[in-house]
């Protein structure tokens, strides 16, 4: 399952390489991993059967929903890759098996035992998501350019949040570095962060945000932020009333970031330091009540 999983979290950078010149045209190495990765899962039995078709119909709904003539379908098409990509990102469509790289774990004192497990089905969604509808980064200009705003959103987010999350007793300070930190945080980077933020960034709020109703009416600039954050927030409510109010007032430093440079990594860079942060230096997850 190693092979499988590394072979995904390529092609999940390998967004960012330029298509290649061959006889047959331009070919990104995306697909190539993608489709590598998904061999090599079928033969682990980490997807079966229907994973590989839902995939398939993905593929085909996402390459509709670009290149299609006629709006109306590429529209239908685009509604079905994200209604799609929502499903697989909660593990809602069958034949994908989860990787579980640490068992039932205390990662931090006072804190509930937790699983770390890679998903397949959330890893593809945020890909396909990423690939084919995340406004991305082009030259090292435009890194130079955004990084000054995004490192100022990225400190005040993080300090806001995790500030927070002490006084609300939500966590407390524990530096620690367990042995699978890396590979754990890569796991957030490359499979949490792109997904969530490819879907509340990259969708809802670039979507909310082009809406002519709202971007003909300047008073209603901050809508789309402020709608995208109240449902980041909402999707975290198996956590409680707490990690509710501190997902929403992170989704407004994530969703500041995209509303400040129009780039997905941006929202990325913020989303992981928030979360890098509260996983090496906090209580993780969270603090049980006493």
């Amino acid at each position: 399952m190693l092979l499988s999983t590394l072979l995904l979290g390529l092609a999940v950078l390998a967004v960012w390489i330029p298509a290649m010149r061959t006889p047959w045209g331009r070919v990104a190495a995306w697909p190539l991993l993608l489709a590598g990765a998904l061999l090599s899962a079928a033969v682990q039995h980490q997807v079966d059967g229907r994973a590989l078709v839902a995939v398939a119909v993905l593929l085909a709904l996402a390459v509709v929903s670009v290149r299609a003539g006629q709006g109306g379908l590429r529209g239908a098409a685009k509604l079905g890759v994200v209604l799609l990509c929502f499903a697989l990102g909660i593990s809602k469509l069958p034949g994908f098996v989860p990787f579980v790289f640490v068992g039932d774990t205390v990662v931090s004192a006072g804190a509930p035992p937790m699983r770390l497990a890679l998903r397949f089905d959330a890893g593809i969604a945020g890909l396909v998501l990423l690939a084919f509808y995340g406004r991305r980064i082009a030259t090292w200009a435009e890194v130079k350019r955004i990084a000054p705003p995004v490192l100022l959103i990225m400190a005040a987010t993080t300090a806001v949040v995790m500030g927070l999350g002490l006084a609300m007793g939500h966590v407390a300070l524990d530096p620690k570095w367990p042995w699978f930190t890396a590979g754990h945080l890569l796991k957030i980077l490359l499979a949490t962060c792109v997904l969530e933020e490819m879907f509340f960034r990259g969708v809802i709020q670039h979507s909310l945000a082009n809406w002519s109703p709202v971007r003909e009416r300047p008073a209603l600039k901050w809508l789309s932020l402020i709608v995208a954050s109240l449902l980041f927030g909402a999707a975290h409510a198996g956590g409680g009333a707490a990690l509710v109010g501190l997902a929403t007032i992170a989704g407004l430093g994530y969703g500041a970031a995209w509303q400040a440079t129009q780039r997905i990594e941006a929202a990325i860079a913020v989303h992981f330091a928030v979360n890098a942060v509260h996983f090496v230096g906090f209580s993780y997850p969270y603090l049980l009540p006493r």
